[in-house]
């Protein structure tokens, strides 16, 4: 019975592996090529600190892969971070973020436009760029990156606490316990 099961076996491993169309001819199965068109790995990042001047650049970013765009464009980034710090009064020289970071390595971690997510590191969240929760305020986090300045230098500016969160404290409508996990839509 074994020697059955193995020949079987056998057979239907030749079969399915020299597949022919109804003329004998083997089928070759054609290839697709996909082009990137945006990246989206963090929302709000790339909508806010992908602009170089003109919109064949920003395209240009959007074409890359994720993981080029440190090389690409994190010298882009901290011009954008650098240049709204000195608009409402920050020090971009000694800017220090929330998380500990200068605009240097903000804008090198910003522009590798990837969402990762380490579940050896707690808790998941966008606060801390590991992860994100439907819940997580994505705009309040990318607005204190850029403008919460925990220097010595930040702690007298008046305006970067007005322009630190968007003061929308939480979806509308609750999100669901079952997957997709996403709220109910408005009727």
């Amino acid at each position: 019975m074994e020697n059955i099961r193995l020949i079987f076996l056998f057979i239907s491993i030749v079969s399915f592996s020299s597949c022919s169309n109804d003329d004998g001819s083997n089928v070759v199965e054609e290839q697709k090529v996909y082009n990137t068109v945006d990246q989206m790995g963090r929302p709000a990042i790339n909508t806010v600190f992908n602009f170089f001047g003109s919109s064949a650049t920003k395209n240009s970013f959007n074409e890359i892969l994720p993981s080029e765009g440190k090389v690409e464009s994190s010298d882009h980034f901290k011009g954008i971070l650098e240049a709204l710090q000195a608009y409402i009064f920050l020090d971009p020289t000694s800017y220090e973020n929330i998380l500990g970071t200068n605009n240097q390595t903000l804008a090198e971690i910003l522009s590798v436009d990837v969402l990762t997510c380490d579940l050896s590191k707690s808790p998941s969240s966008y606060a801390t760029l590991n992860g994100r929760g439907l819940g997580d305020d994505v705009i309040d986090v990318t607005l204190a990156l850029a403008f919460a300045d925990q220097s010595a230098a930040g702690e007298d500016n008046p305006v970067k606490d007005g322009v630190s969160t968007d003061n929308v404290d939480s979806n509308d409508k609750s999100h669901s316990n079952n997957f997709p996990y996403i709220a109910s839509a408005h009727r």
